[in-house]
């Protein structure tokens, strides 16, 4: 048997939940996965669960949309765990005084 010209070969893996816009981590420990877009919660994966019951893969699929590129000038006021901050030398409005807690 042949395949025409208008037959579209078929996708042998569904799509993937945790790439798709309408996932979503819900409160409930039993049903831990919820789909936005057809309403309901389920214990496995929302397209797993779609294909088990429909027999077709997840037609609601739609990626996450892409998140511009932060800006390096946000994330340079931060300062790396494990560097001190000078608050102590530069800030006089409260003296710090040091207690000794080993006698």
């Amino acid at each position: 048997m042949k395949a025409t010209e208008g037959d579209a070969p078929k996708p042998t893996r569904g799509p993937n939940c945790w790439d798709c816009r309408y996932l979503a981590i819900t409160w409930d420990v039993r049903l831990p996965y919820g789909c936005k877009f057809m309403g309901f919660r389920s214990k496995m994966i929302p397209s797993l669960e779609v294909l088990r019951t429909d027999g077709r893969f997840c037609g609601a699929f739609s990626p996450k949309p892409v998140q511009p590129p932060t800006d390096k000038s946000q994330n340079a006021s931060r300062q790396a765990v494990g560097q001190p901050s000078k608050r102590r030398e530069t800030d006089r409005s409260s003296r710090f005084i040091s207690i000794n807690l080993i006698t």
